[in-house]
């Protein structure tokens, strides 16, 4: 009769916690049957992290505990103070804040990508406005194996150096924006700095034909794959 009393009690459990979502079903869950399915099923990160904090545990004596067999919700129940309701809500009240900082962000980070060109097409439309050609013009002399430095320097008023200064600092404020909409972090943004100049000079002195030759020379290679697996 204990026996059942209890089963119907931790079903009743199970439906609020699914009620109270992922989280709450997360603590709630039954017993982990290894430790390899204790880390799988509790050692999120921010779910540990957050855990542990409302715990009062360092997340070494929580990985312990759950390793034991334990679930978050017996922990919880069985530490001074704390309750595995009070747990659901610490961890209910983490996402929350998480899902609203994402939330926040969001409208920026697609601003970003619904205004960022492909890199090549920012490239053009930059060195078009330094150059003060049109775009079609520009494509056109770049197709007849003029490079983007050879144009500058024929331009009056216009130099290779000026035209490189002129897409570093475009390619910095597109970064910029980048980290500011959260698409890449301040990290990733300083470690495409330091090449920055380089790979720019080299893409204002290649000429129009080369990119097609390794555009073809690439598609070539893919075709000849596709058809040695057809054969094969």
């Amino acid at each position: 009769m204990k026996r059942r009393l209890k089963k119907r009690l931790w079903m009743g459990v199970a439906v609020v916690a699914v009620l109270a979502g992922v989280t709450a079903a997360a603590v709630m869950a039954a017993q982990p049957a290894s430790k390899h399915q204790a880390t799988a099923h509790h050692h999120k990160r921010g779910t540990l992290a957050t855990a542990a904090s409302y715990l009062g545990f360092s997340a070494g004596q929580l990985r312990k505990e759950l390793y034991s067999g334990k679930s978050l919700a017996e922990i919880a129940n069985a530490t001074n103070g704390k309750s595995s309701s009070g747990l659901i809500a610490a961890l209910e009240a983490s996402d929350k804040q998480k899902l609203a900082a994402a939330a926040a962000s969001l409208s920026a980070r697609i601003t970003a990508k619904v205004d960022r060109p492909g890199g090549r097409s920012r490239a053009m439309l930059v060195a078009s406005s330094y150059l003060g050609l049109s775009a079609t013009h520009l494509r056109s002399q770049l197709r007849s194996g003029k490079t983007l430095a050879q144009l500058a320097n024929t331009t009056s008023g216009k130099s290779e150096a000026g035209l490189i200064e002129a897409l570093v600092a475009a390619t910095k404020a597109q970064l910029a924006k980048e980290v500011q909409a959260g698409s890449i972090t301040p990290a990733q943004e300083q470690a495409k700095l330091p090449k920055l100049v380089a790979r720019v000079t080299v893409r204002v002195k290649r000429t129009e034909h080369k990119r097609s030759s390794r555009a073809k020379a690439a598609a070539g290679k893919r075709h000849a794959g596709s058809s040695a697996q057809a054969r094969g």
